[in-house]
């Protein structure tokens, strides 16, 4: 485990015990968020900045609706706790899945064909914690899905578990991009 790796589980962690805190409020919005999270990313992709824009539209429109649906979202009992920790969590797994996904993918310069995932042209006092990330190369797994597959396919369930998040998060085929 790197210090890539504690980073990206303390974010997720984060956002986990910021829903529990919100409780049912927590529970809306993370789920709505990680439901959200495949337009959002669509939306960037014409334009970041209008991602950027519709991303905090859609999280304060979430959180203004959790709030006039539910005026007692902030019940004591520990079940709007945890729905909230689970809403949170999601929301952080979402948010951390994106992250591991969205490094830059390079080319060989001798051989096009050959891809490098994470990329050599990290900076070198962090590649090396990168390049060991269990979550980066479980993010190497989910871009690449669909190459991976064809491959060599590991288990059918590991398959179909990698190939449906790939489907959620990621836009485009980096390996059918021009570079």
């Amino acid at each position: 485990m790197t210090v890539i790796d504690v980073t990206l589980v303390l974010t997720a962690a984060t956002l986990a015990a910021l829903g529990a805190q919100r409780r049912l409020v927590g529970l809306t919005v993370g789920l709505g968020g990680a439901l959200a999270l495949r337009p959002l990313l669509l939306l960037a992709d014409m334009n970041p900045w209008l991602g950027l824009l519709g991303a905090m539209l859609v999280g304060l429109a979430l959180a203004l609706v959790a709030r006039l649906l539910l005026p007692n979202a902030g019940g004591t009992g520990l079940a709007t706790k945890v729905a909230g920790g689970l809403g949170g969590a999601l929301l952080g797994a979402a948010v951390v899945l994106m992250l591991v996904t969205s490094l830059p993918v390079q080319r060989d310069a001798l051989n096009p064909n050959q891809l490098r995932y994470p990329p050599n042209s990290l900076p070198a006092g962090v590649r090396p914690a990168v390049e060991r990330s269990a979550l980066v190369q479980l993010g190497r797994e989910v871009l690449f899905a669909p190459l991976l597959a064809a491959q060599d396919p590991v288990s059918p369930q590991r398959t179909a578990v990698t190939g449906g998040l790939h489907g959620w998060v990621v836009t485009r085929e980096p390996w059918r991009m021009p570079q």
